[in-house]
């Protein structure tokens, strides 16, 4: 569709002229008479313009236009069934930058409309003609205080005294996420909570969760979630861990099919929901059902099972029993409830697939060229030979092409996506496709954008030692006194700190480091390492590998999906999965926390200052206390109280004089 796109009309804010804004509220009139609209909009700086001209033009022609101003989209979504109005309308652009707006349009049910009206639309707004004028109003109104009354008295959560840190991304849950929370008795902290406009999503929010987990680092936390602009998306942040939308959606499921009231045993997601999450959701008898990206596709499709929970990776989950529609603060309170009733990580035992992503950057023309049946063809031939899943889609709301490969290795999705990438860029944007790369001086693809991007680092106080042998993604952050040596990949999301040293053969994707820490020959992705903190050489830090400040995590080291506290050492020649390990712990060399049975993944739990000697194997789930002492060569199935000597081995047995016969 032309205007339409995966979440509504959006784009730049210069393309809500006047003019386009009349034709969009004169399509509403065509469409369906004079009727009561419900209107709100994020903190974006065009949002107030945009929202005050369609608000007047409807008035003009008749209609009853209930200004709510500031909202989130789901408080929106709530109002717009709460006041009985037949139609809401969300100006937002969601998640993307403050130069961007959108228009969402809202059933009198909460449930944006349908695909099918969205056609309707499309067909109607290119002639869109003035309807007749007639005296209409505009009421203004705080739809907070009732937003929050609303649920609570629905859910009658017990959450007293929980302390919540909340990243608004400087959106439109800045203005009632706190009021929200501390509505319930609970103890919540904002950051990034500007209203200006300016900043919105930038560095902050649910496409950058790693500032959250930064943030909680500084105080004392039993939860933490990150929203969007318009705050129908959030992430889920506990002891360092990021839960995101999968997970969300994953625990919720088991939780709530554990209490009996999942009915039908059927959750809904989509294209990119990872295959280790339906795996898992089978594997507890909870059917799976796929749909493209886009949370109304989730929505029609829960409507048509009867589904009673659905929702993205990204973050935007709808629970059917509460809300029509996307719903952070309402998922960030469900996710509270489960933590305080049972503990997330608790239930989260799923097995990922590795997966590795990339956007390729092009127009309209690319976006037509990538539905080319040569490509279409060569997707079919990569998806035969993979043991898991290549997607490929034009992007709802940008001029770019998504890509996503899953795979039983990270290693492998990252090839693929490479070669798929590279494919389809040189077809889209009209490289040379018989080279699968462009070797230039320094022998990278479009090596003059690495060159600008490390020559703009080196002007910020960045040292790359070997620009020729460096490779630093586009959205990655560097501090000052960073020193890079040669042959190094930082790819992704890379959120490095200040006066870090990344030394040769580290191999980064969609990694955090803190101030004045060292990588030394270190292959990680999805990792947050803290400050004043050395890994390697030749540690491997998996996905959902947090480690804190102070540590030492040495050679041959693998960590995926744990939690190291402050002052933790892991010397040498350890594995540490799905583990949560206390402040100034050692674990010895040749330590192995098993966490795996075969079908499913459970938790070791070590506490602070225990000593574990070498070639100790910790078989989870297990506890450990605080000040325990685990003797070299155990065993440990049991858990060991605070401040005990575990020995869990065979005595030595001596037998003279024998020989092999």
């Amino acid at each position: 569709m032309k205007y339409f796109g995966t979440d509504g009309i959006r784009g730049n804010e210069n393309m809500f002229t006047v003019d386009f804004l009349e034709k969009i509220a004169w399509t509403v009139c065509a469409l369906y008479g004079k009727i009561g609209i419900v209107i709100a909009r994020d903190t974006r700086r065009s949002g107030e313009r945009i929202a005050n001209t369609l608000a007047a033009a409807w008035a003009d022609r008749g209609m009853r236009i209930v200004n709510a101003g500031v909202l989130p989209t789901p408080a929106l979504a709530y109002l717009t069934r709460a006041y009985g109005a037949d139609l809401g309308v969300m100006i937002s652009a969601s998640h993307n930058p403050p130069e961007y707006n959108g228009i969402k349009f809202f059933a009198g049910d909460g449930a944006k409309i349908t695909t099918d009206e969205e056609e309707r639309f499309e067909r109607a707004i290119e002639k869109a003609s003035p309807p007749e004028r007639a005296r209409g109003e505009i009421v203004e109104v705080d739809g907070r205080e009732e937003y929050c009354a609303h649920f609570a008295a629905r859910i009658a959560p017990s959450i007293k005294g929980m302390r919540i840190l909340l990243d608004t991304a400087n959106g439109a849950v800045s203005v009632i996420g706190e009021k929200f929370y501390k509505a319930l008795g609970a103890l919540p902290e904002t950051v990034f909570s500007e209203t200006d406009g300016e900043n919105i999503n930038v560095g902050c929010g649910a496409t950058h969760p790693e500032t959250l987990a930064e943030a909680m680092k500084k105080g004392d936390y039993d939860i933490g979630f990150s929203f969007d602009g318009d705050g129908d998306r959030v992430m889920c942040c506990k002891n360092g861990r990021m839960y995101d939308g999968d997970a969300m959606l994953y625990v919720a499921a088991k939780y709530f099919a554990e209490k009996g009231v999942l009915d039908p045993p059927v959750a809904v997601g989509t294209v990119m929901t990872n295959m280790g999450t339906e795996i898992s959701l089978k594997r507890n008898g909870i059917a799976f059902l796929r749909t493209p990206v886009g949370d109304k596709y989730v929505s029609e499709a829960m409507l048509r099972e009867g589904a009673l929970i659905g929702g993205e990776a990204s973050g935007h989950l709808i629970f059917r029993a509460y809300q029509n529609t996307g719903d952070g603060l309402l998922t960030s309170l469900l996710m509270c409830v489960i933590e305080r009733e049972r503990g997330i990580e608790n239930l989260d035992d799923r097995v990922e697939y590795p997966s590795a992503s990339c956007n390729i950057d092009t127009d309209a023309e690319g976006i037509e060229k990538f539905r080319d049946e040569e490509i279409a063809r060569f997707l079919e031939a990569e998806r035969e030979g993979v043991a898991g899943r290549i997607i490929a889609r034009p992007s709802g709301t940008e001029p770019k092409i998504r890509l996503m490969v899953e795979a039983e290795r990270y290693e492998t999705a990252r090839e693929i996506l490479d070669k798929v990438s590279a494919f389809i860029s040189a077809k889209i944007n009209n490289k040379n496709s018989n080279k699968d790369t462009q070797v230039k001086e320094y022998g990278y693809l479009d090596d003059d954008k690495r060159r600008k991007i490390i020559s703009a680092l080196e002007a910020r106080g960045v040292r790359v030692t070997d620009p020729r042998t460096t490779y630093i993604g586009e959205d990655c952050v560097i501090g000052a006194g960073t020193v890079i040596y040669p042959m190094c990949v930082l790819a992704g999301k890379c959120r490095i700190g200040e006066n870090v040293k990344i030394y040769s053969f580290t191999d980064i994707t969609d990694t955090t480091v803190g101030d004045n820490s060292d990588l030394r020959s270190v292959y990680a992705i999805g990792a947050v390492i803290g400050a004043r903190t050395t890994v390697g050489p030749f540690a491997c830090l998996r996905k959902g590998a947090v480690i804190g400040d102070g540590c030492r995590v040495g050679d041959f080291v693998e960590v995926k999906n744990s939690v190291l506290a402050d002052g933790v050492k892991a010397a040498h020649l350890a594995y540490i999965g799905d583990a949560e390990v206390g402040e100034k712990t050692n674990v010895g060399c040749g330590t192995v926390f098993a966490n795996y049975n075969g079908s499913l993944k459970q938790t070791v739990k070590v506490g602070k200052e225990v000593f574990i000697g070498c070639n100790a194997n910790l078989i989870a789930p297990l506890e450990v206390g605080d000040g325990a002492y685990i003797a070299g060569g155990s065993t440990v199935t049991e858990d060991v109280p605070p401040e005990s000597l575990c020995i869990a081995r065979s005595r030595q047995t001596l037998k003279q004089g024998w020989k092999r016969k």
